[in-house]
């Protein structure tokens, strides 16, 4: 074979491959595109699931949560004594605005984007199909509500357990200082 012919072979070899590489990536790129829901299909679904009121319910008990959790810190820094009225008036006025940056920063216009893409990413577009046709079913509806209340006191029942586990942890937090000062 001539030198020349060496080169044109090799540069339609060349351009062979590229071109198969590139139509490969292309088809790999089709397939995941198609693996994918729609947006459509999964605005659908979190339509029929409630995955906006969901959110809105757990982003009000959050609040409230905090709330509590501010009065105990400070009736922790008083000693156990009732708060004061400055104090209360000071819970009063936070509380609020904290709510406020919590329902901005979790509302559903911030993170709707972010869930179709979660399910988008976890659900195939017959499993988006599916799901959608079960929450159509009010019996699944019935049943899901259940769940949703079931799961909402578990996490309260859990809640409720966290200032007895914080009273346990602080002497073992107390006693880890006291150990490490010591050791110097």
């Amino acid at each position: 074979m001539k030198k020349s012919n060496f080169i044109k072979w090799t540069a339609r070899a060349g351009l062979v491959a590229g071109a198969m590489a590139l139509s490969s990536i292309a088809a790999a790129q089709s397939a995941v595109k198609s693996s994918e829901a729609s947006v459509a299909a999964v605005e659908k679904l979190l339509a029929f699931n409630g995955a906006q009121k969901a959110l809105e319910t757990a982003v009000g008990g959050i609040e409230a949560q905090m709330r509590q959790q501010i009065i105990a810190s400070l009736v922790q820094q008083n000693a156990g004594q009732a708060l004061s009225a400055q104090q209360q008036a000071a819970v009063d006025k936070a509380v609020p605005g904290i709510g406020a940056v919590m329902r901005q920063e979790l509302g559903w216009a911030r993170l709707k984007e972010p869930y179709v893409k979660l399910y988008q990413a976890q659900l195939s577009p017959a499993e988006v199909e599916r799901l959608t046709k079960l929450y159509q079913d009010p019996a699944y509806v019935t049943l899901m509500e259940k769940m949703q209340t079931i799961n909402v006191q578990s996490a309260q029942l859990v809640a409720q357990r966290m200032p007895v586990i914080l009273q346990r942890i602080q002497p073992v937090l107390e006693d880890a200082l006291k150990q490490s000062q010591t050791a110097r």
